[in-house]
């Protein structure tokens, strides 16, 4: 039996539902793809003042886009101790999410919503609290849709 693209996608989201909850923290070596981003290059407020990273409160924005199967950027520099706004942005044809994998470093993961449907969007914030690097992928398609986040 030969399955149509779009029933791929359907049956593999499905799939992709029941194993979230098993979905381990998987991280890629390739260099495929992707572009290094830091929040001063879409941040809402400018802090370039030299301080610890604190900007007042005010979310700096990092849009994220999620195709078939990458994320762009995939990799991203963030300043510690500061508040980000992550904008997961599908613009592919399948379903995807982000999930930030932080429990080891900050005591939780971070995610976009569950499911996030083609041509739609998804935000959330956070603040690292710790440098580091901390991975992220899309629960669907681990372990092609995977990135990094390194936190200054």
């Amino acid at each position: 039996m030969k399955l149509n693209t779009w029933k791929k996608a359907l049956l593999i989201g499905v799939a992709g539902l029941l194993l979230v909850p098993l979905a381990a923290a998987c991280g890629g070596d390739d260099d495929e793809g992707g572009s290094t981003i830091t929040p001063g290059a879409t941040a809402t407020k400018d802090d370039d003042n030299g301080d610890n990273g604190d900007n007042g409160g005010e979310a700096r924005e990092i849009t994220v886009d999620m195709t078939d199967n990458v994320f762009t950027p995939k990799d991203i520099k963030v300043p510690v101790n500061t508040l980000i706004k992550f904008e997961a942005d599908n613009k592919g044809t399948a379903i995807h999410n982000m999930r930030i994998l932080s429990k080891a470093t900050e005591g939780k993961d971070y995610a976009s919503d569950l499911l996030v449907n083609p041509g739609e969007s998804s935000s959330f914030e956070v603040k690292f609290t710790k440098k580091g690097v901390v991975d992220f992928q899309c629960d669907y398609h681990v372990p092609e849709m995977v990135g990094k986040i390194v936190v200054e």
